[in-house]
């Protein structure tokens, strides 16, 4: 099965080149430069097959100074123009992945914690990080060169044509069959692709997920156990790179004996029309070039192809988050005054969520009121749904039936941004992120001042350990706030949520 978007033709992919649409004229100019690199060597090839004709004419240094001079010169104007190709490369490159990160961010961020509830956090990593770098050799070398490759040999092809019309056939159909022997393996080497990807993702997604659990790990003693899991999944790896490796072998030899038996056949047949007295030497030594040369960009894509192979290979992980649905849509244009600006009680309407259609309800038409002002506090046996309303209050998720009001506003009619200004919430899991106590405190409040941040951290407790500290509200918590205990993430957590000063407070076992 064929990756999405990818036309059979040079290995294009139209979602892949559509998120060039804001370098264009970069990518529109690396494709210049590389015409004229190519132009270089043709060029270089005809001065050095009249370089051989001279000298065989028994032609001096005289004869042949000013055809060496321009070599030289072609030389060093192929190493100017490379380094701009080059510099191009990486611009193309950086904008294209810089704008593809900044969207499937964005993307991640609609999607809410939704979406993660159902999907490794080191496979999204996986995406978000190495499958958009897999891309810079796609969109920096190969699409440029692809174009390349396509326009230089037509324009020889078609030079040698005038010297030489049964030359020039045989050189048009070796040079058709290069790109065209790899379309037999496509399939193939899809699959094979997808499933190197498969791997590497998925060993990704467990070793991100043994670091995360290592406290964990360590204390049931299972660490060997999950290292053999990592080990198995690392062969999983392996075997699977290996077989994608054994299959482009293969591509790589019959693409390669195209190429050398396109150009043999080209000279042999030319020596054969010389010795009949058909051609001449002089014709025959730019063809010998010339045939070379028209192979040369061929050469130089196949170079890009498995990078740029890794690149489409890597993309269908992209595509997919950009393609998910949000399971919780913002309010639409044109919401009432209420919904605009919600307030008053808090009420469930014989609300029904499930985590999963197939799984028992986590609430089942559930009504509740909470009116402004009042402190109320759920109490249930674990899974019994206390957490589950706090999540559709704050819609990470949408009921499937019944409805949630905040004043007279269905929260779904109330903008997502508002909603959540209206409300802190410390969760059960407190997540605190790297850097200082009072980077963690701002969040919720980047323009809060010092004497807020100090008053919000005194009424949950805090303050005093903080002031402890020898670098005070300026101490690195580490990943995860690892570098403090679990009250004392807890308290900063509430400390966080005070700070925020919004109108509803939720607390979640934060006791």
């Amino acid at each position: 099965m064929r990756a999405e978007g990818r036309t059979p033709e040079m290995m294009i992919h139209r979602r892949i080149v559509g998120l060039t649409a804001g370098v264009r004229r970069l990518l529109a100019l690396a494709v210049g430069v590389g015409l004229a690199i190519s132009a270089t060597w043709v060029a270089q090839g005809v001065l050095v097959a009249l370089i051989v004709r001279r000298i065989l004419e028994g032609g001096g240094w005289a004869a042949i100074a000013g055809f060496v001079a321009a070599v030289a010169g072609l030389t060093l104007l192929r190493a100017a123009l490379i380094f701009v190709r080059e510099v191009l490369a990486k611009q193309v490159s950086a904008a294209v992945k810089t704008r593809l990160r900044r969207r499937l961010f964005a993307r991640l961020l609609l999607l809410g914690p939704g979406y993660l509830e159902h999907t490794e956090t080191g496979r999204v990593q996986s995406t978000l990080v190495d499958g958009v770098e897999a891309l810079e050799s796609y969109v920096g070398y190969y699409l440029p060169h692809a174009v390349v490759s396509v326009v230089v040999p037509v324009c020889i092809v078609g030079v040698i044509v005038l010297l030489d019309p049964l030359i020039g056939l045989v050189v048009l159909a070796f040079a058709l069959a290069v790109p065209l022997i790899p379309r037999i393996w496509d399939r193939i080497l899809g699959e094979y692709g997808r499933r190197h990807w498969a791997a590497y993702s998925s060993l990704d997604a467990q070793f991100v997920d043994a670091m995360q659990g290592m406290v964990t790990l360590k204390a049931l003693n299972a660490s060997e156990r999950r290292g053999e899991v990592l080990r198995g999944a690392s062969r999983a790896l392996y075997r699977a790179t290996m077989s994608q490796l054994s299959i482009s072998m293969i591509r790589n030899g019959l693409v390669g004996f195209a190429m050398s038996a396109g150009v043999a056949l080209a000279v042999g047949l030319g020596s054969f029309q010389v010795a009949q007295g058909e051609l001449g030497i002089p014709a025959l030594l730019i063809i010998l070039f010339l045939s070379a040369e028209c192979f040369r960009p061929l050469v130089e894509l196949d170079t890009y192809w498995h990078a740029g192979y890794m690149g489409i290979s890597a993309s269908t992980g992209i595509f997919e988050l950009l393609d998910a649905e949000p399971g919780v849509r913002d309010a639409p244009a044109g919401r009432t005054a209420a919904a605009a600006s919600p307030g008053g009680a808090i009420a469930l309407h014989d609300v029904t969520f499930g985590y999963s259609r197939d799984a028992r309800p986590a609430l089942e038409e559930v009504s509740l009121e909470i009116r402004e002002g009042e402190v109320v506090a759920i109490v249930g046996r674990s899974g019994a749904g206390k957490s589950t309303v706090a999540s559709l209050l704050l819609r990470f998720f949408d009921p499937q039936a019944g409805r949630l009001t905040f004043g007279d506003a269905d929260v779904r009619d109330v903008p997502l941004d508002e909603l959540r200004r209206r409300v802190g919430y410390v969760s059960q899991d407190t997540y605190l992120f790297y850097g200082t106590i009072e980077d963690n405190l701002r969040i919720g409040r980047p323009d809060a001042t010092p004497e807020a941040i100090r008053d919000a951290a005194g009424k949950a407790n805090i303050h005093a350990f903080i002031e402890s500290l020898p670098d005070g509200y300026d101490t690195i918590v580490g990943e995860r706030g690892a570098t403090l205990s679990g009250g004392e993430r807890q308290r900063i957590a509430i400390a966080r949520a005070l700070l925020k000063d919004a109108p509803v407070l939720i607390l979640d076992e934060a006791t």
